[in-house]
């Protein structure tokens, strides 16, 4: 329960936890916070000597994902993730490193994919599949000489740097709607507007009606540095277009704080909007099909 639902070990010493269980089995004697700890390590490692024999006999050829972040608390992290074909033809995949790193340094990233390969067993492999870094490029350089030299790779690893299809269509999209940011962003302002207060969302969801507006979609403030997000968020506004029209002949101060700020959305914002949706429909539902996990999805994008 506590590794499936991402729970933290402390939940077995709350006092509801603890009643909850005296009701639902009295006889069970609740374990510490360290047991728990010491047990979910033990299950890991039983796990992951299971996955190692595997990687070193059974799998004959492993794919790996991998990306890095920076959290809220300025901390690096790294993490590497396991894709095959078992032998009933069945897509599987692994989490087998989540780690801190020190730097984003190409080298230092190789280093890391290369210590947490060795760890697991892992020789055989045949793709690396990462976003349009430039460290990313040294870090498969860096890997690919060292799978050379063991001769663990494919046509001396050549085709072994795989370049993520859902990033490279970020970065089009990005660049591509950068001449309709003005629109967007009026657009992005008024729906935080109305967003950031309970009584705003409800006195517009109260003009929707009155609009007649068929659309059971809410308002959703994007996040503009995922384009997919921004599409969704210009969907659902623009078919409400005609409710923004009426919140704001009726709200005063809807205008002045706008006009503060980027500016109450225009005809000519809206009929922006409506294009870039249009031009942005076909690149969401293809990054929907790239980006599945339960199959390979490669025949989609040679497809398009």
């Amino acid at each position: 329960m506590i590794i499936v639902d991402k729970l933290p070990f402390k939940i077995v010493e709350g006092e509801a936890f603890k009643y909850f269980l005296s009701i639902a089995c009295p006889r069970f004697s609740l374990p510490s916070r360290w047991t728990i700890r010491r047990d979910c390590l033990d299950l890991f490692n039983s796990m992951k000597s299971v996955m190692k024999n595997c990687f070193e006999k059974d799998i004959s050829r492993v794919c790996l994902t991998t990306d890095t972040w920076t959290s809220l608390q300025r901390i690096s992290y790294m993490v590497l993730t396991a894709h095959w074909v078992d032998d009933e033809w069945r897509l599987q995949k692994r989490t087998i490193n989540f780690c801190p790193i020190s730097t984003y340094r190409g080298e230092s990233i190789g280093q890391a994919i290369e210590k947490c390969l060795r760890d697991w067993g892992i020789e055989r492999v045949f793709t690396i599949t990462v976003d349009n870094a430039s460290a990313n490029s040294v870090a498969i350089e860096y890997l690919r000489k060292k799978l050379n030299h063991r001769n663990a790779s494919v046509a001396n690893g050549k085709f072994i740097h795989m370049r993520c299809v859902a990033h490279i269509l970020n970065l089009i999209v990005q660049y591509g709607i950068k001449d309709a940011s003005v629109s967007v962003d009026r657009v992005r302002g008024v729906v935080r507007y109305i967003r950031a207060s309970p009584l705003r969302f409800t006195k517009f969801n109260q003009w929707v009606k009155e609009e007649m507006i068929d659309s059971k979609a809410q308002l959703c403030l994007d996040v503009p540095t995922r384009w997919n997000s921004t599409y969704m968020m210009l969907k659902v506004a623009e078919k409400n277009e005609h409710a923004f029209e009426s919140y704001l002949r009726d709200g005063h101060n809807f205008f002045l704080d706008l006009t503060a700020g980027d500016g109450v959305p225009t005809f000519d914002d809206w009929d922006i909007v409506r294009r870039v949706i249009k031009v942005l429909e076909p690149f969401y539902h293809l990054t929907l099909k790239v980006s599945g996990s339960l199959h390979v999805p490669l025949i989609h994008f040679l497809k398009y």
